[in-house]
């Protein structure tokens, strides 16, 4: 089996669709599948051998002074067309061209695609609603023509990734038949999993630390956040890392002046970050499967999520609480609790660090194949079509 992938764009070593795709293709590859990656460049310390940059290394600097972002897709999207063998299956991340799907579908062959976050149409509904409550004018990007163009790529594919339970559920909603869907996950590296005398050093902080990472706006819920930590009135810290939307900067700032709350800007050094909590909170609105989800259990963090930011990942009640966004009462109670009953807290922490290792990108980079081709045989038995 031969797996031919492209994201064309830059390949980033810090996050986002580009990393994601390098670590899954790193791991299936490690389980013995042959992967090609095409892309436009990438970090240097991200390179692998199955990496075809269409902008090498060495021309960075000049390479998108020369020609446009749109001009380095389009090329990139040219060389994948042409790179192809007979029985390659087709790996089509979703800033692919349409007219690229429809090539490869011209040709034959069997094609995957990666539903990153929830579909656009569930986006949309939820981000719309939240929008409206707060008496916003939506500006999150997705209209009718994102929907219509996700629909079409999905339409084409054989087979979908999805990395969340709440991805699927946004997939079936949008009529993607259920066939087509391949359940699995996104995981981490062994090096974001903290060693055990770094957790059980926690024990002798005074004051306890909570945590949100991520892009602070609407989107993420951390308005709503805000809300429930002022009301809980824990002793502690909230530290919201990230940068924060110019859109939601009037919905944030108010906050920023209480001592038990702090921004920190963002920053690659998530480690630290990490290692100076106790407590994990994230309650968004919409979301594919995130990482800093996963990154809560290296560290072996208790937390505290919405279904969006972490069910599936987080088993309500062993590592954590789901719970819905929205429902301010049982998120103050929650917080509470989290922060007042050490046992509970320490419990939640070692079943999240315990758990943790089966979310390694290797593990996940096997159940995908693995899973991968069971679809594969399975329409060859002609249970799909």
């Amino acid at each position: 089996m031969r797996i031919n992938t492209i994201v064309p764009g830059y390949i980033s070593g810090f996050g986002g669709p580009g990393y994601v795709c390098h670590q899954l293709l790193e791991a299936m590859n490690a389980a013995g599948v042959d992967v090609s990656l095409h892309c436009v460049t990438g970090d240097n310390n991200l390179h692998s051998a199955f990496d075809r940059f269409s902008m090498p290394l060495w021309a960075k600097p000049i390479g998108y002074k020369l020609f446009s972002q749109d001009t380095w897709a389009k090329f990139t999207e040219w060389r994948y067309l042409r790179s192809f063998e007979g029985g390659d299956i087709a790996y089509i991340w979703s800033s692919t061209r349409i007219n690229t799907y429809r090539a490869v579908r011209s040709a034959g062959h069997v094609m995957l695609t990666e539903n990153v976050n929830t579909h656009q149409a569930t986006s949309k509904r939820i981000l719309d609603a939240e929008y409206h409550r707060l008496g916003l004018i939506p500006n999150h990007g997705i209209d009718e023509k994102s929907i219509a163009h996700e629909c079409a790529q999905l339409e084409l594919v054989d087979y979908v990734f999805s990395p969340s339970r709440e991805v699927t559920k946004s997939l079936l909603e949008a009529d993607v038949p259920g066939k087509k869907i391949i359940q699995t996950s996104y995981g981490l590296s062994s090096s974001e999993i903290l060693a055990p005398q770094e957790i059980s050093a926690r024990a002798q902080q005074t004051e306890l630390t909570a945590i949100f990472v991520g892009r602070i706006g609407v989107r993420k819920g951390v308005h709503l956040l805000l809300e429930y930590w002022t009301k809980a009135g824990v002793r502690g810290k909230l530290k919201l890392v990230g940068r924060i939307e110019p859109g939601a900067r009037h919905l944030i700032e108010p906050y920023l002046d209480r001592h038990d709350i702090e921004h920190v800007p963002f920053t690659h050094d998530l480690r630290s970050v990490y290692l100076d909590a106790d407590v994990f909170l994230f309650p968004s609105l919409e979301e594919g499967s995130p990482l800093v989800t996963y990154l809560a259990l290296g560290a072996g963090l208790a937390s505290i999520v919405s279904p969006m930011g972490g069910d599936g990942i987080i088993d309500h009640g062993s590592e954590g609480l789901v719970v819905d966004p929205h429902n301010a009462d049982e998120w103050v109670d929650s917080i509470r609790r989290v922060f007042s009953d050490a046992d509970f807290r320490s419990r939640m922490s070692g079943n999240a660090y315990n758990k943790s290792g089966e979310y390694l990108w290797g593990n996940v980079g096997r159940r995908r194949v693995e899973s991968l081709r069971a679809a594969l045989a399975g329409s060859e038995n002609g249970v799909r079509k």
